[in-house]
């Protein structure tokens, strides 16, 4: 028989995030309405937009001064997301759900490459979006 001795210990959540707690995020949209539309969902749902970035460029920026959670990414931003998004996570280590109106195979296999904590194919609905959210949120505690 195996004896192990070591104390016992509480259960700990990694990253300093508590349990249901609402996330701190970026929207990376050069769409204004767009954003503006995107900010208000996520205020919507709970959560905090620690601000709005129209480039890749704004977006490290943003995330250097305001250490969110997460970015929410639109794929197509200024003709390329995607490498934006893999600039802030190798970066920042921030991690990006995609926005998508692109679901072609191309595309999918470059945003796997990433890492991604979720795409969302627009348009989408305020409960796809909390899913996702809701789901990315678990893989950051």
């Amino acid at each position: 028989m195996l004896k192990i001795d070591a104390p016992a210990r509480a259960c700990t959540v990694p990253r300093g995030r508590l349990p249901g707690q609402p996330l701190r995020l970026i929207v990376v949209e050069d769409d204004v309405p767009a954003a503006e539309a995107l900010s208000a969902v996520v205020t919507d749902l709970g959560h905090t937009v620690c601000g709005v970035a129209r480039n890749a460029a704004e977006a490290a920026e943003l995330v250097g001064r305001e250490r969110p959670d997460l970015a929410l990414m639109d794929v197509r931003l200024g003709g390329d997301g995607i490498a934006a998004a893999r600039r802030l996570n190798l970066d920042h280590g921030i991690r990006s759900i995609y926005l998508s109106g692109n679901s072609d195979h191309g595309t999918l296999a470059r945003i796997t490459e990433t890492y991604p904590l979720g795409v969302v194919h627009k348009p989408f609905s305020h409960a796809q979006l909390k899913v996702v959210l809701d789901l990315a949120a678990r893989r950051l505690r």
